[in-house]
């Protein structure tokens, strides 16, 4: 008789009752790293909770700005547009499980909470405001976007370079770009976002990201040097039963498209100077990708328009990279994926973040790799791809 075949675990055990964000409390790091690792997190988040767009913004459009308020009926800090916020009681709960963690606003207690877990620098993605990626009003949208990077850097200047803002550029007018790229880059920041999903252009064509319209914006994204990043989480919501985790597992398999875009729609080909971040949805979803990659430049490669000058694995060694908090299935094929593709992440202050918990997660990253590996993964290669002092 035959036995059926036993299946491995895949489950974090590090993971297990730590509670979420605002109950933690961080008791350092208490691991030998190899020599001369410097611990940087890929990817963190920043909830605003200071009203930057009222007190920055022309007083022509301030009023169709967004606002920053307490709201003392959910108890969170609220940010909307007249008067009308983004956060509900649908998900009241949610949110104020990791903002109300102070150092998920502010910047004095966000680095202590860094400095718990030994983290030195991190790269810092927005919280919440993704739901302005398709804002009606363009022009406004543009002066949320600049007021917003503005921030940032003031932001990273008062860290003295350990709060490395995540900025958003202007995706939807190809025009634009390089004046908005740039300004980015001056400013100081080492990254840019742009949404999965991008909307439409301000005359209702849909953006197509591998089209001739938007060539300016690669290429002023290509001359400026700094790594475009994308990040899961543009679709928020918690209806219904199972709501919250379902929501959250369509959060993390968002990358497909993007990936497919930059290699079959010949961006990267045009292109090759681009680097990109995948933030946030793991590593454990790129051999799958590369493998059906592969298989549909195998079997349509004769149809492909336009025809790729590569194998899709070579886009993906040469211009990619992602962003984990604790993959053990990804770790186990690391082969596959790269050493060098890779970047550690603590996530915070969300509550599938590291925070108090990030030693066995660290410890799990070295029993996995070899310790000149570990290094790399844990902070040289975001030093490297960032740009990072």
């Amino acid at each position: 008789m035959n036995m059926p075949r036993q299946l491995r675990s895949t489950r974090v055990s590090a993971m297990e009752g730590v509670g979420v964000s605002r109950d933690r409390n961080p008791t350092g790091l208490n691991l030998s790293l190899p020599p001369n690792t410097t611990i940087v997190s890929a990817d963190g988040h920043w909830a605003v909770a200071d009203d930057i767009w009222f007190a920055h913004a022309p007083a022509h459009i301030r009023d169709r700005l967004p606002r920053i308020w307490y709201d003392e009926n959910l108890q969170l800090w609220n940010i909307g547009i007249g008067g009308k916020g983004l956060y509900n009681a649908a998900g009241a709960d949610v949110i104020k499980s990791f903002e109300d963690r102070a150092g998920a606003h502010a910047l004095r207690e966000r680095l202590a909470d860094l400095d718990a877990d030994g983290v030195e620098k991190e790269i810092v993605f927005p919280q919440v405001l993704q739901a302005y990626f398709h804002h009606a009003d363009y022009e406004a949208r543009e002066w949320i976007f600049r007021i917003y990077n503005d921030y940032l850097a003031d932001l990273g200047r008062q860290s003295l370079g350990r709060f490395c803002g995540v900025g958003v550029p202007n995706f939807w007018d190809p025009d634009k770009a390089a004046d908005s790229i740039q300004h980015i880059k001056d400013i100081g920041l080492k990254t840019y976002m742009i949404p999965i999903n991008p909307g439409r252009h301000e005359d209702g064509a849909p953006i197509i990201y591998a089209s001739k319209r938007m060539a300016p914006f690669w290429s002023a994204a290509e001359k400026a040097g700094l790594p475009i990043s994308y990040h899961i989480g543009e679709s928020l919501g918690f209806a219904g039963p199972g709501g919250l985790a379902i929501q959250g597992m369509i959060n993390f398999t968002p990358f497909r498209r993007s990936f497919a875009e930059l290699v079959f729609g010949g961006i990267l080909d045009r292109h090759p100077g681009l680097r990109v971040v995948f933030a946030e949805a793991g590593i454990n979803w790129v051999p799958g990708v590369l493998q059906d990659a592969e298989m549909f430049f195998d079997t349509y490669e004769p149809l492909l328009d336009p025809r790729i000058a590569h194998r899709p694995t070579h886009y993906w060694q040469q211009h990619c990279h992602a962003t984990f908090i604790a993959d053990k299935v990804g770790l186990e094929m690391i082969d596959y994926i790269g050493v060098e593709n890779v970047m550690w992440s603590t996530d915070y202050p969300h509550n599938e973040g590291t925070l108090g918990y990030a030693s066995p997660i660290v410890e799990a990253l070295l029993a996995a790799v070899p310790p000149d590996d570990a290094s790399k993964i844990l902070g040289g290669n975001a030093i490297r791809v960032f740009g990072l002092n």
